[in-house]
């Protein structure tokens, strides 16, 4: 605790220094100033609890003096000494706050009892003080995370609107929604590599450190701000802009760049288009995750995917490539055992990938579930009944990256090869290759698009259609006729993970000849339309 004693007298000053005992106080420091100006420049830079001052003195005088302390340290305790028993000076002094008016020549227990009471008063409010700083910390520790639970609720169509505005814009309170908003994501687990630095928490660590980084970019310019968000099991930070608009795509740019020099490493944003808030918060989100499933993993040097772009100038359409074309000699190399034969197997399809000028995230997430599928069959165990993952739960795995965050091809190949040569482990430790029953089901997951029928199999493998009813219901436990059902809804499924297909489309490619059917059909079977499914796979909220 500091003491100024503020006298243009010498031996004033020298007085109170002797007649008070400061350590009984716990002051442990005893400034002088010989008038009111020096007096404000000590204050400012010591913040003293106590100030002792004359009323009369050159250069500023104690009314001014008091009145300063009293608009810029009013945490400071004032006790006047003063020669002058004068009503106008006894007003300023209560006027401006003054603990106490004592008359020269000093006495020393009433200027004792005079510090004693103005310590007291200062500890009583530090106290104070203390507990709302603690307060505040406690609250400005909250506020991120309330903000963030707002920002979940609003994407979900709940929550208040001008509760959010207020606390983004004001730290709390309500205020007029914003009249329109973008929204960015940024994927995080683009950059596995880079959490595993920061340990066992390397996930929400290295979403806490870059979701400070967006916050502090676009809240020094007051134009946005960024949250730590979960979608299903993927880690990502949403960023909400209410102005600057139209230089978004510029600001990721420069938010990049702050984290490549922060992690040495560079992040993919998804960008939605400007819409009106609330009701157009959670379509630019979707437009957003949108563009970061469309992305060509194979462009280097662009990280920001601008939904509009997308929409001015798509990308150029390539013949569809699914694994079930390439299905049969991996099936075979898998049930054969052999590491060079599986991966001498699926050589081909790589090469068909290698062909390939764009390969998004969706792609991935198609292939991978279709192998999935396939090796399930392999195995002898039927599909998940709901098989098609949603991409924000299989991103993690099916995108991986090197440390400067972008696509690792090579690692995807082969973690796609070490999935072939563990499902051949799984088959060995089974008892062998399977039975004619589940290379009839792998026959129907290959081509159940096309039109199979119990007929069909029965010619291609020599059977008769009674037998294979028979068995297929002994060792699978469903009838033919469902199975095939169940593989074409699980294709369907798949493909709708691609929001740029039509369900007229998607139908088609899973073996369903007629919309309607289709609609029809997958309902029955999922408890919902493709359209609903579709909607639910990219849901905020989709588990």
């Amino acid at each position: 605790m500091k003491a100024l004693i503020v006298d243009d007298e010498r031996h004033v000053r020298e007085a109170v220094k002797l007649l008070v005992d400061w350590q009984d106080y716990g002051i442990d420091a005893v400034l002088e100033a010989e008038n009111g100006q020096t007096a404000i420049e000590l204050a400012e830079r010591e913040r003293p609890a106590l100030v002792f001052t004359d009323m009369m003195m050159p250069v500023l005088g104690g009314d001014q003096l008091m009145a300063w302390l009293a608009e810029r340290a009013p945490e400071s305790k004032v006790i006047v000494i003063s020669g002058h028993d004068n009503f106008d000076y006894v007003r300023t002094a209560v006027k401006y706050g003054g603990m106490d008016y004592i008359l020269k020549p000093i006495d020393a227990d009433q200027l004792n009892q005079a510090v004693a009471r103005a310590v007291e008063s200062w500890r009583a409010e530090e106290s104070a003080r203390t507990r709302t700083r603690g307060a505040d910390m406690e609250l400005n520790q909250l506020k991120p995370l309330y903000a963030e639970q707002l920002f979940g609720a609003l994407l979900k169509g709940t929550g208040s609107a001008q509760e959010f505005a207020g606390l983004l814009r004001h730290g709390g309170g309500d205020a007029q929604p914003f009249a329109e908003i973008r929204v960015a994501v940024l994927e995080l687990d683009s950059a596995p590599a880079l959490a595993a630095k920061f340990g066992a928490d390397g996930r929400d660590l290295l979403a806490f450190a870059v979701a400070n980084i967006g916050s502090e970019l676009l809240g020094g310019r007051g134009c946005g701000q960024a949250f730590r968000h979960s979608a299903g099991a993927q880690q990502e930070i949403a960023l909400l802009f209410w102005d600057r608009l139209d230089e978004v795509p510029a600001l990721l740019v420069e938010y990049n760049d702050a984290l490549q020099q922060a992690f040495k490493a560079r992040f993919a944003f998804g960008v939605g288009q400007a819409e009106p808030f609330p009701h157009g918060l959670a379509a630019s989100y979707r437009q957003a995750r949108t563009m970061l499933l469309q992305r060509n993993l194979l462009q280097r040097g662009k990280h920001v995917h601008c939904f509009g772009d997308f929409a001015a100038a798509p990308a150029p359409a390539e013949p569809p490539l699914f694994f079930g074309a390439y299905e049969e000699k991996v099936r075979f190399a898998v049930q054969s055992g052999s590491p060079d034969g599986i991966r001498k197997a699926l050589q081909p399809w790589f090469d068909a990938l290698d062909a390939r000028t764009r390969i998004t995230p969706e792609n991935l997430l198609l292939w991978r579930q279709e192998f999935r599928l396939a090796a399930a069959i392999w195995e002898g165990s039927a599909p998940a009944a709901d098989a098609a993952i949603p991409y924000e739960e299989s991103v993690r795995e099916t995108i991986p990256a090197d440390a400067g965050g972008q696509f690792d091809y090579a690692a995807w190949k082969e973690s796609f090869a070490q999935e072939a040569l563990a499902a051949a482990k799984r088959l060995k430790a089974g008892g062998g290759k399977g039975s004619t029953i589940r290379d009839i089901a792998a026959h129907i997951e290959r081509f159940a698009h096309e039109d199979l029928t119990l007929q069909s199999i029965s010619d291609k493998f020599h059977l008769s259609r009674e037998y294979i009813s028979r068995k297929f219901k002994q060792e699978l436990n469903q009838n033919v006729s469902d199975y095939i059902t169940s593989c074409r809804i699980n294709r369907a499924k798949a493909l709708l993970a691609s929001p740029h297909l039509k369900i007229t489309q998607i139908a088609e490619m899973a073996g369903f000849q007629d919309e309607k059917y289709f609609s029809k059909v997958f309902k029955k079977w999922t408890g919902q339309t493709p359209s609903e499914y579709r909607k639910r796979l990219y849901d905020v909220d989709a588990k």
